[in-house]
């Protein structure tokens, strides 16, 4: 049986077809829409009528959770923190780059609570079993792109021994089974490391250039500081 840290890793992306105009633009995950509109002011008036096409999934999916998991350290740069390197598409469309680095993150499935999603993202994409009891909240919820997404992020985060982290570093967990997730792999870095690859613009060990991920550190090193 082919253990997790044995499965192959993320290479590439082998593009088979551009369906885009075969495609209703209401089709899939996400959803494109465009809508005729006017803003309007508090003496009455109006603008002209002008366009606006925004992104969006089925309202019950529209919230998802971004988990900061980490180990508590002697000083906040020794705190362990736990990555996913991952397929991003748009990211390989833009710059070739298949990996990339980030928090572990999941879409809320309604009725699902931000502490039970938290749970069962640990678990398929980390291998970790942890209870809604763990998960802290890191601030209030926003908005990455509220120009072109309803998406809304939930940050939070889950405190592990430092032994639960290692033993997870390397290996490649099952996803949510669907090939978008296949070949990720589970990174650690310090708190230290990570800031200084995202403050120094840094290309090695690893990039860091996830908005997301950032400010979910930077809300962690605010609480541990």
């Amino acid at each position: 049986m082919t253990s997790s840290s044995d499965r192959p890793k993320l290479k590439g992306v082998e593009l088979v077809q551009d369906v885009s105009r075969l495609s209703s633009p209401v089709d899939g995950f996400l959803r494109r829409h465009r809508h005729r509109v006017k803003t309007t002011f508090d003496d009455g008036s109006r603008t002209e009528t002008y366009l606006v096409d925004y992104a969006d999934r089925v309202v019950e999916r529209r919230e998802a959770v971004v988990v900061v998991v980490y180990a508590k350290g002697p000083t906040p740069e020794e705190t362990l923190l736990l990555l996913r390197s991952q397929l991003r598409y748009p990211v390989y469309v833009v710059e070739g780059r298949p990996c990339f680095l980030e928090l572990i993150a999941g879409v809320l499935e309604h009725p699902e609570s931000v502490a039970a999603c938290v749970v069962r993202e640990l678990a398929e994409e980390a291998g970790i079993d942890v209870d809604e009891g763990m998960v802290v909240p890191l601030g209030p919820a926003f908005y990455p792109l509220p120009a072109a997404f309803t998406e809304r992020l939930h940050l939070a985060a889950v405190e592990l021994p430092v032994e639960t982290i290692r033993a997870v570093v390397g290996s490649s967990p099952d996803g949510d089974g669907s090939p978008f997730e296949e070949g990720a792999e589970l990174i650690a870095l310090t708190m230290g490391e990570a800031l200084r690859i995202i403050d120094q613009g840094l290309e090695q060990p690893h990039r860091l250039d996830d908005a997301k991920t950032e400010l979910g550190l930077r809300r962690l090193w605010a609480r541990l500081g």
